[in-house]
């Protein structure tokens, strides 16, 4: 499943991400509870996947910059 295919109630997990704020780390999980999309100043249009992460923190992911992966639904 790709990124493009992310929808809101997916789980994820966080592969890297470049933020040294976060208190995130490798194979965290969450669940996705909101996708927006902004613009930078050369007009790319990046989609923010808001997480609710398993540690009750709350921070989005950036597309394309962030890596993560879609977990797939237990059965």
């Amino acid at each position: 499943m790709s990124q493009e295919e992310i929808k809101i109630g997916d789980r994820v997990r966080l592969i890297h991400s470049d933020n040294k704020f976060m208190l995130l780390k490798p194979g965290d999980l969450g669940t996705v509870w909101d996708i927006t999309t902004f613009s930078l100043m050369d007009e790319q249009q990046i989609r923010q996947i808001w997480i609710r992460w398993d540690n009750n923190s709350r921070l989005a992911l950036l597309e394309e910059i962030d890596t993560f992966e879609i977990v797939p639904p237990e059965l």
